[in-house]
């Protein structure tokens, strides 16, 4: 019996999106660390610029198309939960965007999410000295990837920096155009508390909040449960995942040469080398191991 085709990653994101509460989401930037948080019970996950460009050692504003699809492919393909993918400025103008979201729907990725940043981006975009194209060119931007959709559960969400550049009036006031334009979602860069919680009251559509661990330009870090009292629909977090494994990598490499042998922590991780053998599947070959070429030789192979 032929098995079932299993449920697409756009369609599970849209019945997250139809459910009540806040959708509890995460950044990663490989494969290993998306498996850890659907192992965890994450039911959503997102690529992140500045992790991924980090992660290749290129900086988000340099990240091709090419990277950022193959980073997200190779993620795809041993995920089990939606994946959201930032895609900055789309890539391009309108032409190109119309590309980036075909792109995004053949390498299995369930959403992404376009700036009203210029492209190419810069990376004092890093500092916080940001800078946005006209509304036109945004909206003309979305009208093309809402055009270039196949799969109409495909979720589109749009991004607008202006309320750095110019505001919390025109920060909403694009996050509606947008969502007239055909996003989905809407994710702002609110820059303060106040302005966090005002968002989802003017914005007509649901809205992303991205926390970002460590930022330098004061942009609130605020906990899940505010998020969704304020309004908001989904909330992912851009570098916690980034410093975490960096902090602990670091750490680890610093008593290495001290000691010059693994720390004793690691040495003794017996438990996490398992668990990191189950995250990538390795029961499943060792099951299809021991009933075929490790199984006992009392016959011979066929």
């Amino acid at each position: 019996m032929p098995k079932k085709k299993p449920e697409p990653m756009t369609t599970r994101l849209r019945a997250l999106m139809a459910e009540p509460g806040l959708i509890r989401g995460i950044n990663i930037y490989d494969p290993i660390t998306a498996k850890i948080a659907q192992s965890l019970g994450f039911k959503a996950v997102a690529l992140g610029g500045f992790q991924l460009g980090a992660h290749l050692c290129v900086t988000e504003p340099t990240l091709t198309m090419t990277e950022t699809f193959a980073s997200a492919q190779a993620i795809t393909r041993v995920l089990g939960i939606p994946l959201k993918v930032d895609c900055g400025a789309g890539f391009g103008e309108p032409v190109h965007v119309t590309r980036t979201v075909r792109e995004a729907e053949r390498a299995g990725i369930a959403c992404i999410h376009i700036e009203d940043q210029w492209f190419p981006k810069r990376a004092h975009y890093h500092r916080g000295i940001e800078h946005v194209i006209p509304i036109g060119q945004m909206v003309d931007k979305i009208k093309a990837a809402v055009d270039a959709r196949q799969d109409p559960d495909f979720v589109l969400v749009g991004r607008t920096d202006a309320m750095r550049t110019d505001g919390v009036a025109e920060g909403i006031r694009r996050g509606n155009l947008y969502a007239e334009a055909g996003c989905d979602m809407i994710e702002v860069f609110p820059n303060s508390y106040e302005e966090a919680a005002l968002v989802p009251k003017e914005v007509a559509a649901p809205c992303l909040y991205v926390n970002s661990a460590g930022n330098r330009m004061g942009r609130p870090v605020i906990p899940w449960d505010e998020l969704e009292d304020m309004g908001y629909k989904w909330a992912i977090d851009s570098t916690t995942t980034l410093i975490a494994a960096t902090q602990g990598v670091r750490a680890a490499m610093e008593a290495y040469l001290k000691k010059g042998a693994p720390p004793d922590d690691i040495a003794a991780a017996v438990e996490t080398r398992e668990w990191i053998e189950t995250i990538i599947g390795l029961p499943e070959y060792y099951a299809i191991e021991a009933r075929t070429v490790e199984r006992d030789n009392e016959e011979t192979p066929v």
